[in-house]
């Protein structure tokens, strides 16, 4: 068809090139519309066609996709009722980064429309990623409210329920029951068995997260320490297969890819093993697997690491905890058993010994840094208002890392969460993420004192921040989520550096800033006082949690 000079776009014009992006044949349209006059480039259907060109070809660039993003909004702001266009704004959201617009549109579109799946997805997706978990976790609640079957979302609720300071432990068997009751129970062909092979136990770990994620550490200490002569290890990998997320392959004696199979199909695969004992690594973590575990998949269950909560699943059988993150008195408030390891719940690998602690940044900036690499997702804004007050008071600076997604608009949106007085001085510094672990490490050499946040607290920061010398002040929890940097403390012997309440965190805070020889004092000591602690000892921990492995199945099978 012939398009030099036309006047007027027909249907006929329309449905030629519609032809041309239903077969691929997106150089070619994008050419002929380029090559319109300005009238006829602006004809609402062609707009739209151009920009599903931009966004569909295999090899579009950014700059194309932010092309395609502002005819979306263009077009979606003249008819509001084009829903096909919002969920294209949607979509382009995540991989421009551009995030306020479209909040102002899906916000608005929400008060005038009943529930909308992909509207409600996308605003916990964005939400999760502004590190605003309240919000998050407000659609992720309506979402189960109207799609009570709808797993990943039961997930999402629960996972950021655990950020909420009003989260409280002792509602949340009530508050998660449903999701209890919602998970499928499958008709299974294969059996379980509850015989070793080769008198080992068959241990399986099984995660989407073997790809350099913050497990690594921990469960490297496990791996390089279990004794192969009496345990086979399994691993079952959830991601994508690829040299990042395989790079644990040779710590395995037996290796699957499974992201591709569905529950019912992974049931059967996992069963046909003969796993002895099974430990999820991921819990309501996102690309988690929990429906498996419903139906058991192995005679024994376990919950550890990658999570640090109940499943609220009765099939998982144990929970890994230490004496410091689950009271006694409080095994009732968890699903699972609870089992305890003597000291801490996870002990981390070494770091590298080459990477140097420097010398205390006060001593060259003459004001205290505070820092914390934690995701955002953890700076509630009960944090916030304690930084502040902490900042306020004193002679000092925060250095924040961000987390997930970096750029102008999420830095900008991230500070406006503090008060002016704080950010007008500017207090706040925001470092970008880094690519390579080592310079990531390095970046705590600017750090004087680590602050905690709370209720969900760090647990790999906290280990990073300690091998580099700087001591992290931490607030008691009333669960395991909020205990993990207390039960790392009281190992590590610095109980000074954990707060009874937020007006003893604030307070210890401001005093540790008067104390710069204390400070001094820890960086020069700390990482060899972390060394001979529990912390870091991964060959006693192995020893215990297979000790504890070995009475399990010896129980069970006796």
């Amino acid at each position: 068809m012939n398009f030099d000079n036309i006047e007027v776009i027909n249907l006929n014009h329309v449905k030629y090139l519609e032809n041309k992006l239903l077969n691929g044949q997106f150089e070619d349209l994008e050419k002929i519309i380029e090559n319109l006059n300005k009238k006829n480039f602006n004809h609402p259907a062609i707009k739209l066609l151009y920009a599903n060109s931009k966004v569909l070809k295999k090899n579009s660039k950014l700059e194309e996709k932010k092309i395609a993003f502002d005819i979306f909004l263009e077009t979606y702001k003249s008819n509001s009722n084009f829903k096909k266009v919002l969920y294209n704004l949607c979509a382009i959201c995540f991989q421009i980064k551009e995030y306020n617009k479209i909040l102002i549109l899906l916000e608005d579109f929400i008060k005038q429309n009943d529930y909308d799946d992909k509207v409600y997805g996308t605003l916990y997706k964005i939400y999760g990623i502004l590190g605003e978990a309240e919000k998050a976790n407000e659609f992720a609640k309506i979402i189960v409210k109207n799609e009570p079957k709808n797993l990943e979302a039961w997930s999402a609720y629960i996972f950021t329920s655990l950020y909420l300071e009003k989260f409280k432990q002792k509602d949340a068997i009530n508050l998660f029951n449903e999701f209890t009751n919602n998970v499928p129970k499958y008709e299974v062909k294969e059996k379980i068995s509850n015989q070793t092979l080769n008198s080992k136990i068959r241990v399986g770990f099984i995660t989407p997260y073997f790809n350099g994620n913050s497990i690594d550490g921990f469960l490297l200490g496990l791996l390089e320490n279990m004794d192969r002569k009496k345990f086979e290890i399994i691993g079952f990998n959830l991601g994508n297969s690829n040299q990042k997320s395989d790079h644990l392959i040779h710590h395995f004696d037996n290796w699957n890819h499974v992201f591709d199979l569905e529950d019912l199909e992974l049931i059967n695969f996992i069963r046909k093993k003969n796993i002895n004992i099974l430990i999820d690594l991921v819990g309501h973590g996102p690309g988690n697997r929990l429906p498996i575990f419903k139906n058991r998949v192995a005679p024994i269950q376990i919950s550890w690491l990658g999570y640090t909560n109940s499943t609220w699943l009765k099939e998982i059988d144990y929970i890994i905890s230490d004496p410091y993150l689950i009271k006694k008195n409080e095994e009732n408030l968890y699903y699972e058993k609870v089992l305890y390891l003597p000291n801490i719940w996870g002990a981390h690998k070494k770091l590298d010994e080459k990477l140097k602690i420097k010398e205390l940044p006060y001593d060259t900036n003459n004001y205290v840094t505070f820092g914390s690499f934690n995701n955002f997702l953890k700076i509630s804004n009960n944090v916030i208002r304690v930084w502040s007050e902490i900042l306020d008071k004193t002679n000092s600076r925060l250095i924040l890392k961000c987390s997930m997604h970096d750029n102008l608009e999420i830095r900008e949106r991230f500070l406006n969460r503090f008060p002016k007085n704080i950010t007008n001085k500017n207090k706040i510094v925001l470092l970008e993420r880094q690519k390579e672990k080592q310079n990531h490490i390095n970046l705590y050499n600017k750090i004087d004192i680590g602050l905690d946040t709370f209720p969900y607290t760090g647990v790999t920061t906290t280990f990073e921040a300690i091998w580099m010398g700087v001591p992290v002040l931490t607030l008691k929890g009333d669960n395991f989520t909020s205990r993990c940097g207390e039960s790392i403390n009281i190992n590590l012997n610095l109980r000074e550096f954990i707060a009874d309440d937020t007006d003893d965190y604030i307070k210890k805070a401001v005093n540790f800033t008067k104390k710069i020889e204390v400070i001094r004092n820890l960086r020069k000591n700390l990482r060899e006082q972390a060394k001979r602690s529990s912390l870091y000892k991964t060959k006693d921990f192995s020893n215990q949690f297979c000790n504890e492995l070995k009475n399990l199945w010896i129980k069970k099978i006796s």
